[in-house]
């Protein structure tokens, strides 16, 4: 594989939809906050793609397309942390070129 590029440790689109659709589910003006491990078990992502899952996010929230903040209260099982939270942005964005 060229420059040691293995396209297997990626996150399938399968897994980035589940991923998003947790983020942005949720009633509107409610903002559901998730832990790295919590987002990974709600998203069907095995333990050997949590820094796949960390890449992801980062790139969403680069985008703008999800929040992060480091510590307080995941919503998965209301457990606090010190740990990085990830959670929908104030608006949901807008997918394109979807009807």
């Amino acid at each position: 594989m060229p420059f040691g590029y293995d396209s297997a440790a990626m996150l399938s689109r399968a897994q980035e939809a589940r991923v998003r659709a947790i983020l942005w589910s949720g009633p509107p003006g409610t903002i559901r906050t998730y832990c790295f491990e919590h987002l990974a078990i709600a998203a069907k992502i095995p333990p050997g793609h949590m820094s796949d899952l960390a890449v992801f996010v980062r790139t969403l929230h680069e985008r703008g397309d999800c929040q992060r903040r480091f510590g307080g209260f995941c919503d998965a099982d209301r457990h606090e942390t010190k740990q990085t939270l990830v959670g929908r942005p104030p608006t949901r964005p807008v997918a394109q070129g979807l009807t």
